[in-house]
């Protein structure tokens, strides 16, 4: 008997564990002067969140467009160790355009709307990032 509920608990705690896994995907991209368009694609479902630390170089213009066919999908971009994003994509559209005034870096994170989460909607989408040089504003 002590052995069934043993063997039970056991794996009641590795189930657990599979479900409390890391919602997050997280790649670094580092982006060079008049690079050519880089496509970041992928797929995320339900509250999986997609994360890229971009490093730009200093004076460059960064566009950043997203392209899903689910309309429930955005990105958030933060500028380099702020908590608070500089461009919401859920209020701002699916187009960043900025220059970076130094060095440095972004992080952009691709996710979906609460109620499309809680419906464990899947999006496959593109984040398109162009960089090149030039003076321009945020969009």
């Amino acid at each position: 008997m002590y052995k069934c509920a043993t063997l039970i608990t056991c794996a009641m705690l590795v189930c657990t564990n599979v479900s409390a896994a890391d919602p997050l995907r997280h790649e670094t991209v580092v982006l060079a002067h008049d690079a050519p368009l880089k496509k970041l694609g992928g797929k995320i479902k339900g509250d999986v969140t997609a994360e890229y630390s971009l490093t730009v170089p200093a004076g460059a213009t960064l566009d950043l467009r997203l392209k899903s066919a689910n309309r429930s999908a955005y990105f958030n971009v933060y500028a380099e160790g702020a908590d608070q994003a500089l461009f919401v994509g859920s209020r701002d559209g699916d187009h960043f355009h900025a220059t970076a005034t130094g060095a440095g870096g972004y992080r952009v994170q691709v996710y979906l709307m609460r109620n499309a989460a809680r419906r464990n909607e899947t999006a496959r989408y593109v984040l398109e990032a162009d960089i090149g040089a030039g003076v321009a504003g945020k969009h």
